[in-house]
């Protein structure tokens, strides 16, 4: 018989289909562990039945239809607004019924266990919630939400403080936006009566995946926490670094939390001066911020060679930068040989290539740098004291090793990031870049049918990641029990 209760707190898998097939297509890759299956309808291609969502699978169903005025694409009059949730609400669905409409208390909906009241401020919170909150609690539905746009992180970070504050077993208050996916995550852990994780293409910005709430950020497993680590990056939904560092923290029983951070201006929003309880200890930091954060954080070695800094951590009371990216490039390196009497043509302007020129030239190679743009890669050999070759010449070139510290491949209709012609010649290829679902780039893809020895993104983020990890505190880290980690992805 199908299930119309739902226990909380929820895990929610929030799904956008498109039409009844898309809803079936999605629902094949729900996780195990959600609770219940949200179908966001107000941006479908065509009007999909309610009772045919209701009947597609045994958890509960809600349903939903985000009105324009609160950031959704329902955009009808308010009695068609009313005639949907009635027609999902007679074909035994929980409706999420948005509080301004005025119909969360109607005597209509007269079970109160299949009623969601929401609220969704896109622009941030406005003055007045409190009293909006309040007003959805005393319709006494089976939960209340509140959703408020994060323009940035602290903004995000501050929506997690509110619902710690708000926590009552049927509350949920959680941010939206790019920035939104720290706030989600902590949200969650402070007592979030539902939790939306997405299936497929997210249906707010900044949702997380679902299963990543469950396994990476263990949601499901609300416990004290005594310090916060994350990624820093304009977009890090790529990275596999919360994988990695969670699994680490988790194999030692550490109460530590690794999060997504996306910063878009380093300089203004200074992630490292964050207040947040429990406190940030240590930040990895990707593209494009290392060269910024190399002055955020009494330097280390590797980063007055690079002046780039992949790794923030706390050291005592002060923050230390270091750049454990050549590390990364070294080791993997050193594996093949050295670079005495061989040349190196890297391929990018950013963080990575800098380390990639420190580790080539440590090892003996004799190094040339080229960029998409030239100015930029001229200004770079400039500083290294190395040779630049223009963009449009790389082709031509005739170098024993190769390394790709551009973002090119880790989408997966990228091209390679080496010319074919480059590749006849069998010279070592070195990737930095790595696919979050696991899969082969195609610029390893392409040097390996070239018989071309290569090294792999995932071989990089193993030395670093351990090396980065060890900064962070958690002892005994190698460069195989990372690879063990990483090994898991894409299966």
């Amino acid at each position: 018989m199908k299930e119309t209760r739902l226990s909380l707190p929820a895990h929610v898998a929030s799904l956008a289909p498109r039409d009844l097939a898309d809803a079936k297509r999605l629902l094949a890759s729900v996780p195990a562990g959600a609770s219940a299956i949200e179908y966001r309808l107000d941006g479908a291609a065509e009007r999909i039945p309610a009772a045919a969502l209701v009947a597609l699978d045994p958890r509960p169903a809600i349903v939903t239809w985000r009105s324009a005025r609160e950031g959704g694409q329902f955009d009808g009059s308010l009695e068609e607004y009313r005639a949907r949730l009635r027609e999902a609400y007679d074909a035994g669905a929980i409706v999420d019924v948005e509080g301004e409409s005025g119909f969360a208390g109607s005597a209509e909906f007269g079970d109160r266990g299949r009623i969601v009241a929401s609220a969704h401020f896109p622009f941030g919170l406005q003055d007045g919630w409190e009293g909006r909150l309040a007003s959805m609690r005393e319709t006494h539905p089976l939960a209340v939400k509140l959703v408020a746009g994060a323009a940035h992180l602290r903004a995000s970070l501050d929506l997690a403080d509110v619902q710690g504050r708000e926590a009552d077993g049927a509350t949920s208050i959680f941010p939206m936006g790019p920035a939104s996916a720290p706030g989600r995550i902590l949200a969650a852990l402070r007592g979030s009566a539902l939790v939306y994780g997405a299936v497929g293409v997210p249906t707010a910005a900044g949702q997380p995946l679902l299963a990543d709430l469950i396994d990476v950020y263990g949601t499901n497993r609300p416990r004290p926490l005594q310090a916060l680590f994350g990624i820093v990056a304009v977009d890090p939904s790529g990275s596999l670094s919360p994988l990695v560092h969670n699994a680490l923290f988790r194999s030692r029983d550490l109460p530590y939390l690794y999060l997504p951070l996306a910063v878009a201006d380093f300089d203004r929003e200074r992630p490292h001066e964050l207040a947040a309880e429990p406190a940030f200890r240590g930040f990895s930091i990707t593209q494009p911020w290392k060269t910024r954060a190399a002055g955020a954080g009494s330097p280390g070695e590797d980063v007055t060679a690079t002046g780039a800094a992949n790794t923030l951590f706390r050291d005592g009371r002060r923050w230390r930068a270091e750049n454990t990216d050549v590390d990364g490039i070294f080791e993997p390196l050193a594996d093949h040989d050295t670079g005495e009497g061989r040349s190196a043509v890297i391929l990018g302007t950013g963080g990575a290539a800098r380390a990639a020129i420190v580790a080539a030239r440590r090892l003996g190679y004799e190094v040339s740098v080229a960029g998409r743009r030239d100015d930029a890669a001229d200004a770079l050999a400039a500083r290294f004291h190395v040779d630049s070759v223009a963009w449009d010449d790389v082709a031509a070139t005739e170098a024993d090793l190769y390394v790709n510290a551009t973002p090119v491949g880790w989408r997966a209709d990228d091209p390679p990031a080496i010319p074919e012609r480059v590749l006849e010649g069998r010279p070592l290829v070195f990737d930095c870049v790595y696919r979050r679902d696991g899969a082969e780039t195609s610029t390893v893809r392409a040097a390996r049918e070239s018989r071309c020895p290569t090294v792999a993104g995932p071989e990089m983020f193993a030395v670093q990641a351990a090396s980065q990890a060890r900064f962070f505190g958690v002892e005994g880290v190698t460069r195989e029990e990372v690879g063990r980690i990483l090994g898991q992805v894409g299966r």
